[in-house]
């Protein structure tokens, strides 16, 4: 479903809730109507209270960006427990709404020196006793650059599901740091130690082995924070059988946004060789690149490979599963699909 189209039909768009507002379960809009906002914490005003009505009269700015389950591609690792998501929990789309640094601004907020976090909370409730609500910090620096309070998804007003009428967006950053209902910002000088964030939401900062026990804390592990490189081959299909003669390969790439990509290579021999896609590069540094190459291939079984590389020098590992980790998060590894030709 994701073949073909620059933006992502919002209908098709995948769905991943940790925890559920009863009434947000649903494509339909939420009311802006009565929708509060409340920022507190180390800012003066010390506490202030935003109406989301407000914000539809003010200026708003639109970010193309890809929308990313952090765990997407965690069945490519291998002993890890969780939701195995192959490869369909990813996006490309269109939010829109208001800068955060711009209500800061109307509302004459003036942050202190000290902080080093913002942290989110949303109005939906834990799922169960044993675990708490679910909030995540982000960089201050990133939050007043490039956050945005999303009133629309694709040109429509934002829906429930996806976490209408109000969501925090900073593109560039893994679905799980896009916070839904927004309902709270804390400016903070430290980060949550909420379990989603300092335990769930996280992976080492060394490497560790695959199956290893590891006990996550702030100081041992960071944040899915940012999105990583990462490339997919949408045309053809895993699987698919393909008539003799020349076969046009297409996909998608992605990264941060922190630096534009360099090339997508693909390979056709298994990475012993590798052939330059077409590309063109997106407006927005967020959107992910659509490209294009084309062979001939001889009958029988054969894989194609495609990877990505950026101007900052990053590109996928031949084999991902060197980023492993006990969440399984962040899947990067070089793409790999199986045709056949007949």
């Amino acid at each position: 479903m994701l073949a073909g189209h620059r933006i992502t039909d919002t209908h098709t768009l995948f769905v991943r809730n940790i925890q559920d507002l009863e009434e947000g379960l649903t494509l339909a809009p939420l009311p802006v109507e009565g929708w509060e906002i409340e920022l507190a914490g180390l800012i003066k005003p010390s506490r202030l209270v935003v109406h989301a009505e407000e914000l539809l009269e003010m200026e708003q700015v639109e970010y193309e960006m890809v929308l990313q389950c952090s765990g997407n591609g965690r069945s490519q690792y291998r002993d890890i427990p969780g939701i195995p998501w192959n490869q369909g929990g990813v996006g490309n789309v269109r939010f829109r709404g208001v800068p955060l640094s711009a209500v800061l601004e109307k509302h004459n907020v003036t942050i202190d020196s000290q902080v080093k976090f913002v942290t989110a909370e949303g109005r939906d409730l834990p799922t169960g006793r044993e675990l708490p609500d679910m909030e995540h910090s982000l960089p201050v620096g990133d939050v007043l650059e490039r956050s945005i309070l999303a009133l629309e998804l694709n040109g429509e007003a934002l829906p429930g599901i996806h976490g209408g009428p109000v969501r925090l967006v900073t593109p560039g950053f893994f679905g799980t740091m896009q916070l839904k209902w927004l309902s709270r910002l804390r400016f903070e000088t430290s980060e949550s130690t909420c379990f989603y964030h300092a335990t769930e939401y996280r992976v080492p900062l060394s490497p560790v082995k695959a199956g290893e026990r590891f006990r996550f804390t702030l100081e041992n592990s960071r944040p899915t924070w940012d999105i990583r490189l990462m490339s997919y081959i949408l045309d053809p299909e895993q699987g698919a059988t393909l008539g003799t003669g020349e076969v046009t390969v297409s996909g998608v790439a992605y990264n941060d946004g922190k630096a534009r990509l360099e090339s997508v290579l693909v390979s056709f021999d298994e990475g012993r060789s590798w052939q330059s896609a077409e590309f063109e590069t997106p407006e927005s540094p967020f959107a992910w690149y659509q490209w294009t190459t084309r062979t001939t291939l001889e009958p029988g079984v054969h894989q194609i490979w495609s990877r990505a590389l950026d101007y900052l020098g990053r590109s996928q590992p031949l084999d991902g599963s060197v980023y492993w980790n006990p969440n399984g998060y962040e899947w990067t590894g070089v793409y790999k699909t199986e045709v056949t030709v007949s």
